[in-house]
């Protein structure tokens, strides 16, 4: 294995000077030194840009020069390596202003003073590439930024142009569904004529899938408002107790056709609460449809209120497949399906939830394990 060769620049013309640090990194066995040194009259900056030197040993006391100026000099050069000051001791309270000039570090040339420079060459020279280290980091942090902030700006373009179209097709598509919708009830009701069972049977099922493509157009456009700060609040007192009870009566076709059991424990003592109310309502019905929708037949979906200190709470429990913990934080993600069993839907029901949460300025979570069933809660300010 070669020896490491570090490249010395002593700029000093006192020859027992040169000769006691040239002597001392002799000694050094496992690395190689190429010292060498100027001579008088030679252009000692030009000598730096031209070899590159990993150290630069600079005296104090130069002949026609101070060599705190060389020192400032050597500043504005490209150094390959720290600059280490060297001085007599009569000038030794000039350390601190080399230092503060950019010298890593100050060596008084006392008796014996060349025995720990390999030392302090070491030294200065880890710091320096230390610093020279960070300094590359930080530009690369700093290029790294800006080159983000730019993706970042293009992906924001890119996102409104999305949720444009996205508003734009849904727009589209809601007056042709209407249409159809008004179509298929008109013939299914017998307004063009009689219509045989399985007619009738054929006309239901399509318009299911028109309302189900209806309920996707509506969430859509929700998502769109949403995302463009489109979507206004209308703040009434609402009470939340109300609305659960309200709107369980719609789904209690579906839940007694898939045998479910709906437990309740909504608290006596909930406050009107300032909400919107068709938001309320929409809040709770994608939650609860969520619930019917991963509990399986007889199983049971559980109801609660709570009175909290300055805002409401409310649960809605399943016992349904649950959730793994790597999935709990994107159960509210847009177009995102956690669950490895497909099911009907648009999977916008709990995106849109959080966001009416949100904007309410309330809080929204989950807490599931697998095989358990989930937990979604959600809080109102009152």
């Amino acid at each position: 294995m070669e020896k490491q060769v570090i490249k010395i620049l002593v700029v000093d013309f006192v020859p027992a000077n040169i000769n006691k640090i040239k002597n001392a990194f002799s000694k050094i066995l496992d690395t190689s030194y190429d010292i060498s040194w100027p001579k008088i009259g030679e252009n000692i900056l030009k000598k730096v840009e031209e070899e590159k030197f990993d150290v630069i040993i600079l005296s104090y006391d130069l002949p026609d020069l101070n060599g705190l100026e060389m020192l400032v000099d050597l500043q504005y050069k490209e150094l390959s390596g720290p600059v280490i000051m060297t001085a007599g001791v009569r000038d030794k309270e000039f350390a601190s202003q080399a230092m503060r000039e950019g010298a890593y570090d100050y060596v008084i040339r006392e008796k014996g003073f060349e025995e720990g420079l390999p030392v302090v060459v070491y030294n200065a020279m880890a710091a320096f590439h230390a610093v020279k280290e960070r300094e590359r980091l930080q530009k690369e942090i700093a290029a790294k930024k800006v080159e983000l902030e730019a993706a970042n700006t293009k992906l924001q373009q890119l996102d409104k142009l999305k949720s444009g179209f996205v508003a734009n097709v849904a727009h589209e598509f809601r007056t042709p569904l209407t249409v159809i919708k008004g179509n298929i009830d008109l013939v299914s009701k017998g307004g063009l004529g009689g219509v045989t069972p399985a007619q009738k049977e054929m006309l239901d099922g399509a318009i299911n899938i028109v309302n189900r493509l209806a309920r996707l157009v509506n969430d859509l456009l929700d998502i769109s408002k949403i995302e463009s700060g489109k979507m206004e609040l209308r703040k009434e007192p609402v009470e939340i107790n109300k609305i659960i009870e309200e709107n369980l009566a719609i789904f209690d076709k579906i839940i007694k056709d898939k045998k479910q059991k709906i437990l309740k424990g909504l608290a006596g003592n909930m406050p009107k609460i300032s909400a919107d109310k068709d938001k309320a309502t929409q809040l709770f019905i994608n939650l609860l449809s969520n619930a019917i929708k991963y509990t399986p037949e007889s199983g049971t979906i559980t109801i609660r209120t709570v009175n909290l200190e300055t805002e409401i709470m409310v649960e809605i429990a399943d016992t349904g497949e649950g959730l793994s913990q790597d999935s709990l934080d994107k159960v509210f993600d847009k177009f995102i399906r956690v669950t490895a069993e497909k099911k009907e839907g648009t999977g916008l029901g709990l995106p849109i939830a959080k966001d009416i949460v949100i904007l309410h300025k309330g809080r929204i979570w989950v807490k599931s394990e697998l095989g358990k069933g989930s937990q979604f809660y959600f809080t109102l300010p009152k």
